[in-house]
């Protein structure tokens, strides 16, 4: 009788729980059905937190939130028709002049190098590797069009996505009260505290990496520039709207301006990604540092880290919001393992 007791009580909990775990297996199956709505929604947070980020220090800079705003609007109108003018056809017309010049140049180099072989014996045939070069480079350069041609596609999800970030940006306020509303009043203060601390990391981070945005799209366009490689303009915005990946996306926007230095001649690639290579190390060891250091705050492990998982989770959007994951990662660790008396995070 005993026994049997005690598996009568073994098997009540066991279905006492059981609806439980129904819920909560049901929750996870709607939040991965749910999961690209709810991408959409952590790129609009960070979009409007730096429309936000923008806003204030424009509005410091003229001293009229009014005129603050209508420069903001401004910017954001005349960065997207650039886009669409010059960089999205520059870069588009570079790779298709690219898929005609780069196989006949890269032949002609082969048949240089084999004239070079039977005069110096010991230089390396090299002919074969080039062949494979000129293949990989072809496969790269027609997934390009491709990518561009789907990136159109995408605009209504991207205007839906900028909609709602400016709707965040103008009234953020609602939205916090809203969640408040879903946690328990003795934890309003830790959870304040908390989204606190995420706003100034992300802030920093914000600021930080359009610093390092600009400098690296300003410097690769003047530097390209210089060196006579077509498009440079274009190619300097890209290699700037690519420092938002992290450690991947300067190799990302060198890759187009090395491949059409290449087409011109070895030596013009040689110069153009010495120039990235010196670019990119004073990014890394000095802008990100000043800027992003004491705001941010995040070890580069836990980049490294949370870079991978979220591409191998998410991934292209996974990569863009490894950092402010990290951020926001470190930040609840940070609060959970404070101690009461240690001070709070300064509010943003």
């Amino acid at each position: 009788m005993a026994n049997s007791r005690d598996t009568d009580n073994g098997w009540s909990q066991l279905t006492r729980g059981a609806p439980l775990a129904v819920m909560l297996a049901a929750a996870l199956y709607i939040l991965y059905q749910l999961l690209p709505v709810l991408q959409l929604v952590a790129i609009a947070a960070l979009i409007a937190l730096g429309l936000r980020t923008l806003l204030r220090f424009l509005q410091k800079l003229v001293k009229s939130q009014d005129a603050a705003v209508v420069l903001l609007i401004g910017l954001i109108l005349g960065f997207g028709v650039l886009l669409a003018t010059v960089v999205i056809p520059s870069a588009t017309f570079e790779v298709q002049n690219l898929l005609i010049t780069l196989p006949a140049y890269l032949n002609r180099l082969t048949g240089d190098v084999e004239q070079l072989r039977q005069k110096f014996t010991f230089i390396p045939d090299i002919s074969l590797s080039l062949i494979q070069l000129r293949n990989f480079i072809n496969q790269l350069l027609g997934g390009v069009p491709v990518f561009l041609g789907q990136a159109f596609n995408f605009t209504l999800e991207l205007l839906a996505t900028l909609i709602l970030a400016l709707y965040m940006a103008y009234d953020p306020d609602s939205l916090v009260n809203g969640v408040l509303r879903l946690v328990p009043r003795r934890h309003h203060q830790r959870f304040k505290r908390v989204l606190d601390a995420c706003q100034f990391r992300l802030r920093g981070w914000i600021f930080g990496t359009g610093i390092a945005m600009i400098f690296l799209g300003a410097g690769a366009a003047l530097g390209l520039w210089i060196l006579g490689i077509p498009s440079a303009l274009a190619f300097g915005i890209i290699a700037g709207l690519f420092e938002i990946i992290p450690y991947f996306g300067s190799i990302v926007g060198t890759f187009l301006p090395a491949l059409v230095a290449l087409s011109i001649s070895p030596i013009k690639l040689v110069f153009v990604l010495i120039l990235f290579l010196v670019l990119n190390q004073i990014d890394a060891h000095i802008v990100q540092p000043l800027v992003m250091g004491q705001q941010v705050n995040i070890h580069p492990v836990m980049v490294i880290l949370t870079f991978l998982v979220m591409g191998k989770l998410f991934g292209l959007i996974g990569v863009l919001l490894a950092v402010p994951a990290a951020a926001i990662v470190v930040t609840f660790i940070d609060e959970f393992t404070r101690k009461e008396s240690e001070t709070e995070v300064p509010p943003a």
